[in-house]
């Protein structure tokens, strides 16, 4: 007999008091909402509805999901000295925050109205069309951002004007929601696969992985199927390389040095958040397949040394970077590309869980960052007027073939600038990473000074990436994240 007609005959029973039905009648509610597996008694949580199977990606019969590795927080307790650089880096970060938790969160997408959520109870993430980067890599960023000043301390109130618990609130409701989106959990705005689907899921997880305790169980579920399911997935496809090992190009003008970077971040962040899962060791090694391929050099394809138990040659099926550290993408020499290899931020996931970071994740940085400061064009070949990349002096950078996508965006360099300082990849003479970092922190700060409301672009012509704002979020929260995280468990390669 099906549970509705239960419930009708019940009240069609002869000779049964009016006590007896409401009391039968109310049972057969309790009896009808555990046979669906709904706790009857749960009510509504932080603005979330309540919890069934339907539209949650819960299946009959799912594996057990494993646990996550926890965040020892007590063990990093140690203060920052008080540096000019350090305060630029907190202050800059301040900023981002600001814009991302009152005029983007509020004015830009209208998350705090009644329309900024649907009956599911999650965020709407709003897109122009079907453009996923729009709707999640965009919040995944400024999620980032958000996290990772609460958790380090750097989060200042009086600078945002947003108290600490609603930052929180904030932060968790858009990584929930992305994380809900995603097609391992259920059928709304469906994402997942997609060409920077890992890249997303990163910034989302690391984030989630930071305010784990505060997340509600269905939604740290979420979380686990999303990575788990982009790792997976990665398992699958090999690394592609811009040209092959006899220098034939694969992909004109395209170097893969950032794609193989946020799929490597995905993997390795799957692989220490979740080590008991049955393909952690295998996210694990694809992780340094990634990483190697997308920072090889051409003299590399003969390179004997070891690394990870193999020379460096047999890791490899062509190379991404050209000697002796010079990155090419969208058809230019590409200055913005050297820093925009994101393994270069690997300490800030292992030395999170008090890991070693693999050796791979410093394999090559330091021929690509010394690249900018040390490799000469010259201006017939090249535009006017010639030199190096960086410019003793000047927070600008020179472009040998122009930009694409605008020259005045600093904060790329600033995040690599910090991780070749904190590791050590710069030379460590008079134009250091520390020296590069304040010039482009300094353009940084100075940009955002000009807005009451904490963004930093004026417009097109400064950078004409559309998610800029979101952009600046996660290199300058990961630039915070190296410093801080260097002083409470410095790097250990191996």
């Amino acid at each position: 007999m099906k549970k509705w007609d239960l419930n009708y005959n019940m009240y069609n029973l002869p000779n049964l008091s009016a006590i007896a039905v409401i009391f039968i009648s109310c049972w057969l509610s309790v009896f009808n909402a555990s046979s669906q597996n709904i706790n009857p008694t749960l009510g509504t949580s932080n603005g979330f509805s309540q919890l069934s199977k339907k539209g949650t990606g819960w299946q009959d019969n799912e594996p057990k999901l494993p646990a996550v590795t926890q965040i020892r927080w007590k063990n990093f307790n140690k203060k920052l000295p008080e540096e000019p650089i350090f305060n630029s880096l907190k202050i800059a970060l301040s900023n981002v925050n600001k814009y991302a938790l009152n005029d983007w969160y509020i004015k830009v997408n209208e998350f705090d109205t009644i329309n900024g959520t649907d009956n599911s109870g999650y965020l709407i993430l709003k897109s122009k069309g079907k453009d996923n980067q729009v709707r999640y890599r965009y919040p995944a960023g400024m999620t980032f951002g958000i996290a990772i000043a609460l958790k380090t301390g750097a989060y200042d109130y009086r600078l945002t004007g947003v108290p600490t618990v609603v930052a929180a609130e904030k932060a968790i409701k858009l990584l929930s929601a992305i994380a809900y989106d995603h097609k391992a959990n259920q059928k709304r705005n469906v994402w997942g696969g997609d060409w920077q689907a890992a890249h997303w899921a990163y910034y989302t997880g690391y984030s989630a992985w930071l305010l784990w305790e505060k997340l509600e169980i269905r939604d740290q579920n979420n979380i686990k199927r999303m990575i788990i399911s982009e790792a997976d997935r990665l398992l699958k496809i090999d690394p592609p390389y811009c040209k092959d090992k006899t220098g034939k190009v694969l992909i004109p003008g395209d170097s893969k040095i950032e794609e193989n970077a946020w799929n490597a971040e995905l993997l390795y962040l799957a692989s220490v958040m979740m080590p008991t899962h049955a393909n952690s060791r295998l996210w694990y090694d694809q992780s340094l397949n990634y990483i190697i391929s997308g920072v090889s050099l051409p003299s590399d394809l003969e390179n004997n040394n070891m690394l990870h138990g193999r020379p460096v040659r047999s890791w490899l099926n062509g190379y991404n970077v050209e000697e002796p550290g010079v990155v090419v993408n969208h058809h230019i020499v590409h200055p913005l590309y050297n820093a925009l290899s994101s393994v270069v931020n690997a300490p800030i996931v292992f030395s999170l869980a008090g890991k070693n970071t693999p050796k791979a994740a410093a394999f090559n940085m330091d021929k690509i960052y010394n690249s900018l400061i040390t490799t000469k064009f010259d201006s017939v070949k090249y535009q006017k007027p010639g030199g190096t990349m960086y410019i003793p002096g000047q927070a600008q950078v020179y472009y040998p073939e122009g930009s694409d996508w605008g020259k005045e965006i600093y904060d790329s360099f600033v995040n690599m600038d910090i991780a070749a300082w904190m590791y050590g990849f710069d030379k460590g003479d008079q134009y250091n990473g520390k020296y590069w970092a304040q010039l482009h922190l300094d353009a940084v700060v100075k940009q955002q000074s000009r807005f009451s409301d904490g963004h930093t672009y004026l417009d097109n012509n400064e950078n004409n990436y559309s998610g800029k704002e979101a952009a600046i979020a996660t290199r300058i929260a990961s630039a915070w994240m190296t410093v801080w995280m260097q002083y409470q468990s410095p790097v250990k390669y191996k």
